[in-house]
């Protein structure tokens, strides 16, 4: 494999942070390997959610896809990074803004009708007011909630 494993900090200029990977790979349990490594710091320099495919193609072409996409999971399910699904019915993939043991994900996102870009909204949060009473009965196991506003881009306004 192409990329090398090495200690890695990141600033998140979506969410404005700065964090060490080894240590939210730590945090979460898992092993620090050069694929993760690549994926936390790839989407902490993005300002909108990648596909799995744009990740791929940002990554050495010696990169496993199945690697890849395993990561994705694997950080998905650790919560170190959301998913989002556009109008196109493609999951992209961002950082998380909030602690990797909390079920919250906090913020809207924004899907345009026009390009489709789907863009993190972070200064958008959700309301825990509004969570609390759309919850449905407790028969229902809610992991996560999502917020999609739908609309034009400012992009594709001008």
């Amino acid at each position: 494999m192409a990329i090398a494993a090495r200690t890695v900090t990141i600033r998140s200029v979506a969410a404005n942070v700065t964090f060490s990977a080894e240590t939210l790979l730590r945090e979460a349990g898992l092993k620090r390997t050069p694929v993760r490594l690549a994926v936390l710091e790839l989407l902490a320099g993005m300002h909108t959610p990648l596909a799995a495919q744009q990740i791929l193609d940002a990554l050495p072409a010696s990169t496993d896809s199945v690697t890849v996409y395993r990561t994705l999971n694997t950080l998905t399910e650790h919560r170190l990074l959301h998913r989002i699904r556009g109008d196109d019915r493609v999951w992209r993939y961002a950082l998380s803004d909030s602690e990797p043991q909390s079920p919250r994900h906090d913020h809207a996102h924004f899907v345009c009708e026009s390009c489709g870009s789907v863009e993190c909204l972070r200064d958008v949060p959700i309301p825990r007011k509004l969570m609390q009473q759309v919850a449905p009965d407790q028969q229902y196991r809610v992991k996560y909630s999502e917020l999609l506003l739908h609309g034009v881009c400012p992009r594709c306004q001008s």
